[in-house]
């Protein structure tokens, strides 16, 4: 269990400005312990794990809840400050964790992160490609040069991370992956986002396509699609913060580690027949959108 965790209510909107709800939401997750768990108890005891995007937020909470579960894990982004950072509090809380400084952009990087963990630890089994930026933009503003960066992260990121690290868990007998989608473009297209939506669809497909050619090798691949949370990537995004806290049912944000308490499940045994699949995890955004409020009548007839 998480030490210092802070109530849901506290997600609700319904106070200080924004600036100051951001701030408080990301030092409170930043300072939640993840205490190695008894050896009885770990789902990934003697696994290596590979993280992108790990300096913090989503990435930084599953890079400490793998190794909360015994996983020896290559801690990977291009903020070296911060990955060192996290290796830290990995390394405090009993775990074991080595900073990889990398772009995810670079084949020939991925190439070395890939031969790096291998190399230290024997093996790679799991793999968490969660590494991904955003942009605003529509159809008719986008160019294929504007859009180059976020594909090179969001898409080709992605590309890289399985075809790498792929072999390597083949030879540790079979494994798992887990790659960041989202309920933007994974279900549905939202407006003004069109090169973040076009990405992440990209990853959708690559997701099941990747699980049909892996499973003979015991490798599972699954996605995890992840609604509206508060992490520093969304910092200042939020201009519409109430329309978006109230656009699912549960009436609030999702903060870094309720993403990550799922990629867990998805990476671990307990999802052991579980592959190809897209998990929603948006307070039930996406079946929102698409029902009519409950207080609301029927049309009569």
């Amino acid at each position: 269990m998480a030490k210092s965790a802070f109530a849901m209510e506290d997600l609700v909107l319904d106070g200080p400005g924004l600036a100051d709800f951001e701030a408080g939401v990301f030092e409170r997750e930043r300072n939640l312990r993840f205490e190695l768990l008894p050896e009885s108890v770990r789902k990934f005891d003697g696994q290596v794990a590979v993280v992108t995007g790990a300096a913090g937020g989503q990435g930084e909470m599953e890079a400490k809840m793998i190794a909360q579960q015994g996983a020896k894990v290559l801690v990977c982004d291009v903020n070296e400050e911060e990955i060192n950072r996290v290796v830290a509090d990995i390394k405090r809380d009993g775990g074991e964790a080595v900073a990889c400084v990398m772009d995810v952009t670079k084949e020939d990087e991925w190439e070395r992160t890939a031969k790096m963990a291998a190399d230290m630890w024997g093996r790679i089994d799991l793999l968490v490609n969660n590494a991904g930026i955003v942009k605003n933009g529509t159809v008719l503003d986008e160019t294929r040069e504007s859009m180059e960066h976020l594909m090179d992260v969001d898409c080709w990121g992605v590309f890289y991370g399985m075809r790498y690290c792929a072999p390597y868990i083949i030879e540790a007998g079979g494994g798992a992956i887990v790659n960041t989608c989202s309920f933007q473009g994974a279900h549905f297209g939202p407006a003004n986002l069109f090169a973040y939506a076009t990405a992440k669809a990209s990853v959708q497909g690559m997701t099941r396509a990747a699980a049909s050619d892996l499973a003979p090798y015991g490798i599972r691949v699954n996605a995890v699609c992840p609604g509206f949370i508060l992490t520093p990537m969304t910092k200042g995004r939020t201009e519409n913060h109430k329309f978006l806290a109230e656009s699912n049912p549960l009436q609030r944000f999702a903060v870094a580690r309720e993403i990550a308490a799922p990629v867990v499940f998805l990476l671990s045994d307990d999802a052991s027949f579980v592959t190809g699949q897209h998990l929603f995890v948006d307070g039930g955004m996406t079946m929102y959108l698409h029902m009519p409020s409950a207080d609301k009548k029927p049309a009569s007839k």
